[in-house]
């Protein structure tokens, strides 16, 4: 899970919301899906996969972290508003992840809270699994998102070994530590940089490796 910097909200959302009466319902959602879109480098709020552009199938869904049933008076606003994949909506509960699988339930932590950083409470075993040492958000993230699906494990632990075989074979070419750190860094940069206005899916999982290396060489 990646944190999620909230930007302005579009002018189209900002109009609606001034217009009475006003809903979450009778929103040209095109718009908002955009912005969010852009927001979050087309990775899906919760797992990170890849989300295709605005109107491409499969598609996305406008995700209200506060759920709209128990938080009307949330839904129009866009701190609130999240962009996520489509969790294998219609197939059986237990296949299904983010959104779709959370529902009306609750979260501990949003992803674009920055008082407190989503990504400082996420880590990643070798296997693919993600986990959390805060023992309410890990029974979250296992039941209320089901971020342990095993395709989402398999992805997460390709990214994991790629990385991890990456450093491997660049530090027996460094001689020193400090050409090692600067490897690190350097890798870790383009991890969290935008391709096109992209991050590559499940990027956060080779932060967490290379953040891992790092610790050790300090």
């Amino acid at each position: 899970m990646k944190a999620i910097p909230k930007g302005n909200e579009p002018v189209s959302l900002t109009e609606h919301r001034a217009n009475k009466p006003s809903f979450y319902e009778n929103l040209p959602k095109d718009d908002t899906r955009s912005s969010l879109l852009t927001e979050q480098g087309h990775i899906c709020c919760y797992c990170m996969s890849r989300i295709p552009e605005s109107g491409k199938i499969p598609g996305s869904k406008i995700e209200h972290f506060l759920c709209q049933d128990d938080h009307s008076q949330e839904e129009l606003n866009y701190g609130n508003m999240l962009l996520a994949c489509l969790g294998n909506e219609g197939s059986p509960k237990r296949l299904q992840t983010c959104d779709t699988k959370k529902g009306k339930l609750s979260l501990t932590h949003s992803p674009c809270n920055q008082a407190r950083n989503i990504e400082a409470l996420i880590k990643y075993k070798p296997n693919g699994e993600i986990y959390s040492s805060d023992q309410t958000f890990n029974t979250e993230l296992e039941t209320v998102l089901n971020l342990n699906v095993k395709n989402l494990i398999d992805n997460r632990r390709v990214v994991y070994e790629e990385v991890q075989n990456r450093i491997r074979a660049e530090g027996k070419k460094q001689g020193n530590t400090a050409l090692k750190k600067n490897f690190l860094e350097s890798e870790k940069a383009k991890l969290l940089s935008l391709n096109g206005g992209k991050y590559s899916p499940f990027c956060m999982v080779g932060v967490y490796v290379i953040d891992k290396k790092l610790d050790k060489i300090k």
